[in-house]
């Protein structure tokens, strides 16, 4: 994990939930939020980039990390409420947002919901909530399933936390390892599987999973997202190398996001912070900090 000079961190309650918050730097506030199976902990080399020139803030969201794993409250409503709640008792009222993963499906749901409060959108390594069900694009979701049976493992009662969180922990090494293109420091592994020993955070991650991450994705195939326009300026990254849907298919309408745009990011796939930190840097702050 990078060093940050003039880390910042703290515990701060919010939505009532105690949250550990990592934060640097001073001027314009970009919040980022991290993906599963990790932490704020992702984040660090960008953080440690940007801290010059900006206020930069990284939370552990709701069961991940160092904040609370409650036995409930794992579904988008909640954890929107949950980055809102920080907002406030930070003092911040609009923030540029950077989120990865099952943090980038929050993501478009904040600027949705609470659009005052994002002046500009980086999701990283999901697409916008309008997927069409093209042919190609269902083609290629035929395709992609059979890489995503763990996701219907960890969302199991029972056999999700225990997969996690016993033994050596061969699912969550594999999750780390098994989608990455630049390996990843085996101190982060080692942080994120240890985290994940803890009972409340296996079942955490399975509570999550179940009510937020499958729920979300089915709402996009559904295309519940139809009809709610997306106003926020908003960049979609995507690894190059991340092949669980055709490029094609991640191209979003002006009908329906007319300020979106998607790039792909060389050198990276799913994990994509890790795999091109420096790629990442730099397009975040072409974006949001120009």
């Amino acid at each position: 994990m990078t060093e940050i000079a003039g880390i910042r961190s703290r515990t701060v309650t919010a939505n009532g939930l105690r949250m550990h918050v990592t934060e640097a730097g001073a001027g314009e506030p970009v919040l980022f939020l991290h993906g599963f199976p990790q932490s704020s902990r992702e984040w660090a080399p960008v953080m440690a980039a940007l801290a010059d020139r900006a206020h930069v803030i990284a939370p552990d969201l709701r069961g991940a990390g160092q904040t609370d794993a409650p036995r409930g409250g794992y579904d988008t409503l909640t954890v929107v409420r949950d980055v809102i709640a920080l907002l406030d008792e930070l003092g911040i009222d609009r923030v540029n947002l950077v989120a990865h993963d099952w943090g980038a499906l929050v993501g478009f749901d904040l600027c949705l919901q609470h659009p005052e409060r994002i002046r500009r959108y980086v999701a990283v390594a999901v697409p916008a909530p309008y997927l069409r069900m093209t042919p190609a694009l269902m083609a290629g979701m035929m395709k992609a399933m059979p890489h995503l049976w763990f996701q219907w493992v960890i969302a199991t009662p029972g056999v999700g936390p225990r997969l996690l969180s016993h033994g050596r922990q061969r699912l969550a090494r594999w999750l780390l390892r098994g989608f990455e293109r630049r390996p990843m420091a085996d101190a982060d592994v080692e942080a994120y599987v240890e985290a994940l020993r803890d009972p409340a955070r296996a079942r955490a991650a399975s509570q999550l999973y179940r009510g937020l991450i499958l729920p979300a994705f089915m709402n996009i195939v559904r295309g519940s997202y139809h009809g709610r326009v997306l106003h926020t300026p908003t960049l979609v990254l995507f690894g190059a190398d991340d092949a669980l849907l055709p490029k094609d298919a991640l191209v979003v309408s002006t009908d329906d996001a007319p300020h979106t745009k998607v790039e792909f990011v060389p050198g990276g796939a799913h994990f994509l912070v890790d795999d091109n930190p420096d790629e990442v840097t730099r397009r975040v702050a072409t974006f949001v900090l120009a």
